[in-house]
């Protein structure tokens, strides 16, 4: 039997803490960039987040240009728009500032800009069809706003096509960006609803690449770590939005999960929730928060000592059998979730019966479930869904 070679994908350069947003400056002057294309969304600009990037960057003398049109679940059409602009510009570096779907945006105009062609003709799913990586891209630096995705720290842009209605990953290690400033001042201010949804985003990245079947040893207990700091900090984070140390952890625990899904790919909650988003238009945060708890009732079976420790680790007793102790790391995710003031129930944000068929087609397609614990048929991932309705 070959042996079993575990390939660890960890990020570039990574700038964490409070101030962290202030090494943007010397950052593109290491990168000896000119002009800098600030990427992200009117959200951010109105909420004054780009203030303590623009300062950095003209104490660097590094010119900058803005795009702040970024779209929640970013398609094709609006990332090809803003790689046109940034080609326009003439900037030679390119700074993601937000949430995911800035971030992806970035990723996106980064590789467009390289390579070329429409962002379509990166899908994975493409096989042997899809367009080569580029030999050369602009350097790219990316600053989150939320504690959620990771995506600061990932290789991968999730682009939707509208017309399939479908979530489609482009990139790999070479889309990495080139470094990350993880500031937790620049949230500080995010609204109860978001801290929330977004930190649920980070808790389901956590427990799928725990539970992964992909084998990385290290990733396992670096996922474990960020599930406590999620269960011990999130309530706080949403109930105190100004708590210090509390959107640190946070920060700290999306970053984790960022490089977990990196090694370890995701699981079947990604695939079912992504249609949540582009059937429903989900928040793709609450969509996991939604799918994580009948995706993980059904999952234990395959890993149940795993699942006995995300329980232990959100903080419940080790009492019972194994799988009483698995069963309870589902209640205390679906009692995070309550407590935390989302949805509960898929008929809560849109979800009609008549959308599941579609649905679950979608979600078989969506090759996230394929290193699920237990494995997956689209009835049951449809059933996922009559569950949380």
């Amino acid at each position: 039997m070959a042996p079993l070679i575990s390939t660890y994908l960890w990020p570039g350069q990574v700038h964490f803490g409070f101030g962290a947003a202030g090494y943007l400056g010397r950052e593109a002057q290491a990168l000896h960039a000119r002009h800098a294309y600030l990427i992200t969304d009117p959200g951010v600009v109105a909420a004054g987040l780009l203030q303590p990037l623009i300062i950095a960057l003209d104490s660097a003398g590094v010119a900058h240009s803005l795009y702040d049109q970024v779209v929640a679940n970013p398609e094709g059409a609006s990332v090809e728009a803003a790689a046109q602009a940034f080609l326009a510009s003439g900037a030679d570096l390119v700074v993601g500032v937000g949430g995911g779907s800035a971030l992806d945006t970035a990723k996106a105009v980064r590789l467009l800009a390289g390579g070329g062609g429409r962002i379509a003709e990166y899908d994975l799913l493409l096989g042997d069809k899809v367009r080569p990586a580029p030999s050369q891209m602009p350097p790219m630096l990316a600053v989150p706003t939320t504690a959620g995705t990771g995506s600061e720290v990932t290789a991968w842009a999730v682009v939707t096509d509208p017309a399939r209605k479908f979530k489609t990953s482009v990139g790999g290690p070479w889309l990495l960006p080139t470094a990350a400033l993880i500031d937790p001042e620049l949230m500080l201010g995010l609204p109860p609803f978001l801290t929330a949804a977004t930190g649920m985003d980070a808790l389901s990245h956590c427990i799928e690449s725990y539970v992964s079947t992909t084998d990385h040893p290290l990733v396992d207990q670096m996922a474990l770590y960020g599930i406590e700091l999620i269960g011990r900090s999130l309530p706080t984070a949403v109930a105190q939005g100004s708590n210090r140390e509390a959107r640190r952890e946070m920060a700290l625990a999306a970053m984790i999960g960022g490089m977990a899904l990196n090694c370890k790919w995701g699981g079947a909650c990604h695939s079912v929730a992504h249609q949540l988003s582009t059937f429903a238009g989900v928040h793709h945060g609450l969509a996991n928060a939604l799918m994580l708890p009948p995706q993980m009732a059904y999952s234990q079976l395959g890993s149940l000592e795993k699942y006995s420790r995300i329980g232990a680790a959100l903080g419940t007793p080790k009492t019972g059998t194994l799988r009483q102790q698995a069963q309870a790391a589902v209640d205390s995710v679906r009692q995070l979730s309550a407590d935390l003031g989302l949805p509960q129930r898929l008929r809560d944000v849109g979800v009609t019966p008549e959308l599941i068929p579609a649905m679950a087609r979608n979600a078989y397609l969506d090759d996230s479930w394929a290193t699920n614990p237990r494995a997956v048929t689209e009835a049951v991932l449809a059933e996922w869904y009559h569950q949380a309705l």
